[in-house]
């Protein structure tokens, strides 16, 4: 005679589901797991002007070449705006003098560093800092975008990061090649700031 004790088969239904249970955690586990070794670091900055209304995003990920930047902007003033990131991560309106100076460390081999100096050479004969990009065309209706990689910079450790101790900015100026897109302001103002947060 067969044992139909309900006692028995509810026993062994909660063993294999809690079998079943603990099969699908660990899978999950597994592929959040995977996910997150291959997810590459990035970090953002919200781009606000002197009156705290925001002007644009900025995005940063972690290439084998450098960092790549995205800029979109929007409500800025037609013509072309210079783009820095700027050594600290304060951004107190209304000069954004807080941001320091352009981002310009050396944390490389000198060979390599050498290599990287030679190519970002300005028009002038000038030296151009690790952390400029190409400057930002803002079309007529106030958007722009640009996409830039930054070769010598990192978002992981060390002097090159821009999530360095303190923090690092990304800049936008009134003008570029010495000429304003706003009437009796100096092209090199700056009018918008966003820190860069991992």
């Amino acid at each position: 005679m067969i044992n139909q004790n309900p006692n028995n088969f509810q026993s062994r239904f909660s063993s294999k589901f809690a079998i079943l249970l603990s099969c699908v955690a660990l899978a999950t586990m597994g592929s959040t797991v995977a996910i997150a070794q291959t997810a590459k670091p990035n970090a953002t900055a919200n781009i606000f002007n002197f009156k705290g209304e925001r002007v644009g995003t900025a995005t940063f990920i972690q290439t084998p070449l450098g960092v790549k930047v995205t800029l979109q902007v929007q409500k800025l003033a037609q013509g072309e705006h210079m783009v820095h990131l700027h050594e600290k991560g304060k951004c107190d309106a209304p000069d954004f003098k807080t941001s320091g100076d352009h981002f310009n460390p050396v944390d490389m081999d000198d060979e390599h560093h050498d290599r990287m100096q030679m190519q970002n050479k300005h028009e002038e004969g000038k030296q151009k800092p690790a952390g400029d990009l190409p400057n930002i065309k803002v079309k007529q209706d106030g958007n722009g975008s640009l996409t830039a990689l930054l070769p010598e910079l990192t978002l992981g450790t060390g002097k090159n990061s821009l999530l360095k101790q303190g923090g690092t900015s990304i800049i936008i100026h009134a003008g570029a090649n010495g000429k304003s897109t706003i009437p009796n302001v100096d092209y090199k103002t700056r009018i918008a700031c966003g820190i860069i947060k991992p």
